[in-house]
């Protein structure tokens, strides 16, 4: 069986990154680029690619492609900075299409699929993780919402938010909301990752309409949007930790000591071969998560997520420290931009569950299999 991409997918990936490469290079970052002005540049040549309509039904105006589409965009995202908020925008029109009703398709899909709207995901809480008893934003009785989401990027001018809250019951429930409503409020946060905005959004008695719940309270629809957003995440950070590898093994081939490239010398190349078996470990793992996502039923979906983004965690952490310090002293320099990479691939480390919390999933998983077998 071959479970490669097809010339399509590879095509397609390449045309991006081409895209990318003239319309978004580090350098504007480097040089001293705001990420909102960036973006808003940005932003409309994604649109004419068509890769807001990816996951886009086609009978919404979209492409009709999957997740396993989507792996090697989402890797080409990690590897520009690309910001967040393409990402989130992107996810949720696949989360839209699979739990939406027909009047909510109809009211927003086509809309996203030509990049007409920004979406922001509300998910992490204060203290809360991203284990389902973690949520604590809640509906009251008469569907007001309360509570309070941090590190949201782009909030400040996304159209939507969609939520993660309880009902009045206490059941999990997806939420799209219209983001200037009354009652919520918007304030930028200081993060790590520099390369974009974050902000924390507080619900306070916002009201919540029946036409903004998202399909059925349903704890098996949340869990699918954090695997998904873990899913996206992982992919990211194998982009970021393939151009760091990129930059580095042209760095090795190029410094000269001693009369020869340092990427001659044996302790040079280990450390190279290291960095390159991790990246492809983790790379084959966020590639077989987005195929699960696609296809697989929910117990081999949450194993394949999970492996995913904790091994992504791990090798984004190695490669990312390796790249710098074979730089040397330039490594720590602003010239070098290699820090712009380190804040976002730690940043996404922590998004959408950390190394921990994905290898106790997994674990869990492992022992209920073992259980179920004998």
């Amino acid at each position: 069986m071959n479970f490669d991409f097809n010339e399509e997918q590879y095509m397609f990936q390449e045309t991006v990154r081409e895209s990318l490469s003239a319309e978004y290079p580090i350098d504007l970052l480097r040089d001293g680029g705001d990420p909102v002005a960036l973006e808003a540049e940005l932003w409309p040549k994604l649109a004419e690619l068509g890769l807001f309509g990816l996951l886009v039904p086609e009978e919404q105006g979209g492409l009709g492609l999957t997740t396993v589409d989507l792996a090697l965009i989402a890797e080409e995202f990690g590897a520009a900075l690309v910001p967040l908020t393409v990402t989130d925008t992107i996810a949720a029109s696949l989360v839209i299409a699979k739990f939406g009703d027909d009047a909510q398709k109809a009211k927003w899909l086509e809309d996203l699929s030509t990049g007409g709207l920004r979406v922001a995901f509300a998910v992490y809480e204060k203290d809360g993780g991203y284990a389902a008893e973690g949520f604590a934003s809640a509906l009251t009785a008469d569907n007001r919402l309360n509570g309070r989401k941090l590190l949201v990027a782009g909030a400040d001018r996304a159209d939507l938010l969609l939520v993660i809250a309880r009902d009045a019951t206490g059941e999990l429930v997806l939420l799209v909301v219209d983001r200037e409503r009354a009652g919520i409020s918007v304030s930028r946060e200081e993060a790590l990752d520099i390369s974009g905005d974050y902000y924390s959004i507080g619900f306070d008695n916002v009201a919540i309409a029946e036409e903004d719940i998202l399909g059925s309270a349903s704890a098996a629809n949340v869990a699918y949007v954090l695997d998904l957003l873990a899913t996206i995440a992982s992919l990211g950070m194998v982009g970021i930790g393939g151009r760091l590898l990129d930059v580095t093994l042209g760095y090795v081939k190029e410094r000269v000591q001693f009369g020869q490239p340092i990427g001659a010398f044996q302790a040079i190349k280990h450390r190279c071969a290291d960095m390159a078996v991790d990246l492809n470990t983790a790379r084959s793992g966020a590639y077989y998560a987005a195929w699960a996502m696609a296809s697989a039923d929910v117990d081999e979906r949450e194993r394949a997520v999970s492996m995913a983004k904790s091994k992504a965690n791990r090798m984004a952490v190695h490669v990312m420290r390796e790249a710098i310090q074979l730089h040397g002293g330039m490594g720590y320099t602003w010239e070098m931009a290699l820090h712009f990479h380190y804040r976002r691939g730690r940043l996404l480390g922590t998004l959408y569950g950390s190394t921990e919390y994905h290898q106790e999933r997994v674990l869990a998983g492992t022992v209920a299999l073992l259980a179920a077998e004998q």
